[in-house]
């Protein structure tokens, strides 16, 4: 007996194809962030033979916090993708269970069922999957920022310290 039907197939192959483009756009963000991000904190090195200078340092400070608003949209975007998401998996989770417990020709107990749902719906899981771990990166570079303008404060209040 076949457990797929082709409206099933379909549906999983387009899923497949949907979360292999999401993973490369993700990949993509990502290194357009680091791109964006990584010159920041290279403000900061220790160079005392050639130390940034108050605009560079304010510079830095300045686009920190517009990349930490940008990236908290972006994350707010994504959670309500995710959102989504989750909805749209409850559905095929009823519709699947429906399907096992009234439509299959072999009889299932919760667990078989369960095994049998979770196969059909490995696809949209990883999606939520792909989506969750882009979240974490936005959330981890929002951190990341915080903690750089946190450094650049010390920074400022080093230089005038030391008069400089």
């Amino acid at each position: 007996m076949n457990l797929y039907n082709q409206e099933e197939v379909d549906r999983i192959a387009k899923v497949k194809e949907v979360n292999d483009k999401m993973e490369d756009f993700f990949n993509d963000k990502r290194i357009e962030w680091s791109k964006n991000v990584d010159p920041l904190f290279k403000t900061l090195a220790l160079d005392f033979s050639m130390p940034a200078s108050h605009k560079e340092i304010l510079n830095t400070q300045a686009l920190a916090l517009s990349f930490r608003q940008v990236l908290n949209e972006e994350v707010n975007l994504f959670l309500n993708k995710r959102s989504k998401e989750s909805t749209k998996i409850k559905r095929l989770r009823q519709d699947r269970f429906v399907f096992y417990a009234t439509g299959f020709g072999i009889k299932t107990n919760m667990g078989e069922k369960g095994i049998l749902i979770d196969g059909h719906l490995a696809e949209n899981e990883r999606a939520m999957e792909i989506i969750e771990s882009h979240i974490q990166f936005l959330r981890d570079t929002v951190k990341n920022l915080e903690s750089l303008g946190f450094a650049i404060k010390n920074m400022v209040e080093l230089m005038n310290y030391l008069g400089k």
